[in-house]
């Protein structure tokens, strides 16, 4: 049976995408890391709680912190506190409460040094950041995951190329598969990115029903050890505007 979701494609004309994007580095203040835990729920301060390593609860707090802030500058009558998720069977969060006139959507990703969220007037939407570096198993992983096109392009670069060619699918398929909100459920061999220099484009075998017109991408390079990609399947020609927007979280 092919992979398919319905989703919300209708938006508000004239509305886009606003990104938002921090730097551990730069914004990781120990009052960012406080003004980011006070609006957090006592569900989000638990996980925050549970993790081992400081730095991986730290990089939790900042992002969810940030959601909550990006939110409340899409929708500035509710703070930040305010805002209340819940989760649809395959795990992807939505926005419960409170109800606004604008609708909105989101996607939030993070790693290591790197924090980020989209907000968006479409469900089908969806970013991912990766920190750019060397290991081992990364040509084992391509060719155990990728489609064979991307596997075919990953062989012929030079190792410094294939590293970014690599993290620029990884990053544009997660994208995706965030979009779609059906995580790794749909296999990454079953669609293939194809990148130029004027676009990226993706295509998709007979097994999942999906219009590749009505995805849009872009890529960002937060810094020379990251890499983002955002998914847009507004189906919107040239796809939405996208704007990054200031780190919203006081004493960053």
């Amino acid at each position: 049976m092919p992979f398919s979701k319905a989703l919300d494609h209708s938006c508000m004309a004239g509305e886009g995408i606003e990104l938002y994007v921090g730097l551990i580095e730069v914004v990781g203040t120990d009052e960012a890391l406080e003004a980011c835990q006070m609006p957090l729920s006592a569900e989000e301060r638990h996980r925050a709680g549970r993790f081992v390593q400081e730095r991986n609860r730290r990089l939790y707090i900042f992002a969810h912190g940030l959601l909550r802030f990006a939110l409340s500058n899409w929708a500035p009558s509710v703070a930040p506190a305010d805002w209340s998720f819940i989760a649809d069977r395959n795990g992807r969060p939505f926005v419960a409460a409170p109800d606004i006139a604008r609708p909105v959507y989101f996607s939030l990703s993070h790693t290591e040094g790197c924090v980020a969220c989209v907000i968006s007037p479409c469900e089908a939407v969806g970013v991912d950041v990766e920190r750019i570096e060397e290991r081992g198993t990364l040509w084992k992983i391509a060719q155990q995951m990728f489609a064979a096109e991307e596997i075919a392009t990953l062989r012929d670069l030079a190792p410094g190329d294939f590293l970014d060619r690599f993290f620029d699918y990884w990053t544009l398929k997660e994208a995706y598969l965030k979009a779609k909100g059906l995580g790794l459920r749909l296999p990454l061999d079953q669609f293939a990115i194809r990148l130029s220099d004027e676009r990226v484009a993706i295509s998709f075998t007979a097994e999942i029903y999906d219009d590749p017109h009505h995805w849009h991408f872009s890529r960002y390079s937060p810094s020379a050890q990251h890499r983002l990609a955002i998914a847009d399947g507004s189906g919107t020609p040239g796809g939405l505007p996208t704007v990054t927007r200031p780190w919203p979280v006081p004493g960053g």
